[in-house]
């Protein structure tokens, strides 16, 4: 494992650390998210001040907001991590509102896509940028009505971000499935999260879907099997690494046997899938540059890392939703 790759791992140890003293009370899976948005920033995590963020965030939305709930830590560190916290909850709230024009229901997802466009630094074209997403989310629904769900709205925000017409993006996306889906029988769903990813970055499709499934039987063949369900889309990420395959694997296989003895990220704290996800999303900061072949558009042709964090959040706020669930009935 490279020097950077272990400085990032130890990076996201310490944050976590500090998540899990400051809000100890908090589902674990969203102290991980939390830590990795300062982590994916490179800097450590400034808990007072996400303290201090999370009361703002609470005087501004009641209980029943959307941004409370699963979704206000990660909203509390997004303001943290902002210039103008006030300012930042402001913005959002308000491209949330826009999202939900129309809409009789609220949507933790369209509130976590919400935050997915502040991040970005494009509250300002939030409107063209929601009326695109909205296109997007039809035509998928169109196509699939069983595998579209509003957990794809974030995904989908970061298509609409993209330089691509919303033609491409359909044409595309739905060449990039037909693909890969036979490889993923009964996870369809996670597989149309996959080809949502590739979709988002340059290239010729048909490399982009041979990359990932070399990936894919790489890691089975090493011991170390991707997973199938809501982490499967995080495996497109890879993709965007200029290195051989063989390299990132172990790269990714390393840091999650490195991540393994730390406290917070073992085997009673996440599930072995998930902290290969994790794995793989350091790997993939600490190798794919500014030049990596993604939309330019998107904050500066950095949209691989923007799509790195961003399907880290979906993820396990799925996941922790899914076990919550699980645990009621």
């Amino acid at each position: 494992m490279k020097n950077e790759v272990m400085k990032k791992c130890d990076l996201l140890v310490e944050n976590l650390r500090g998540y899990s003293r400051g809000f100890w009370f908090n589902n674990h899976l969203l102290n991980v998210i939390a830590a990795m948005s300062y982590s994916e920033k490179g800097k450590v995590a400034d808990i007072s001040r996400v303290k201090e963020c999370r009361k703002l965030l609470r005087r501004k939305q009641n209980i029943l907001s959307y941004f409370r709930g699963n979704n206000e830590l990660i909203a509390a560190t997004s303001m943290a991590l902002s210039n103008d916290p006030e300012q930042y909850i402001d913005e959002l709230v308000g491209v949330y509102n826009r999202f939900q024009q129309g809409k009789i229901l609220g949507s933790t997802f369209r509130a976590l896509a919400s935050i997915t466009i502040c991040d970005a630094g494009k509250a300002s074209e939030a409107d063209s940028i929601i009326a695109r997403t909205n296109e997007i989310m039809a035509l998928m629904k169109s196509k699939h009505p069983f595998i579209t769900t509003s957990e794809d709205t974030s995904l989908a925000v970061i298509l609409a971000m993209t330089d691509k017409s919303v033609d491409d993006i359909l044409n595309e996306l739905e060449n990039t499935y037909v693909t890969i889906k036979s490889r993923f029988t009964f996870h369809e769903n996670a597989a149309y999260s996959l080809a949502q990813v590739l979709t988002a970055f340059e290239g010729n499709y048909e490399s982009k879907c041979e990359k990932a499934l070399e990936l894919f039987n790489e890691f089975k063949t090493v011991g170390s099997g991707y997973g199938k369900d809501y982490e499967l889309a995080s495996l497109g990420i890879l993709t965007n690494i200029s290195m051989n395959t063989c390299d990132i694997v172990s790269e990714v296989v390393e840091a999650a046997k490195y991540l393994k003895d730390k406290k917070g990220l073992g085997f009673w704290s996440v599930y072995r899938h998930t902290r290969l996800m994790i794995a793989a999303t350091i790997v993939h900061s600490a190798y794919a540059g500014e030049d990596s072949a993604a939309s330019a558009s998107v904050i500066g042709g950095t949209i691989s890392r923007v799509i790195a964090e961003q399907i880290m959040l979906m993820v396990i706020v799925a996941s922790a939703a899914t076990s919550a669930s699980s645990s009621s009935n």
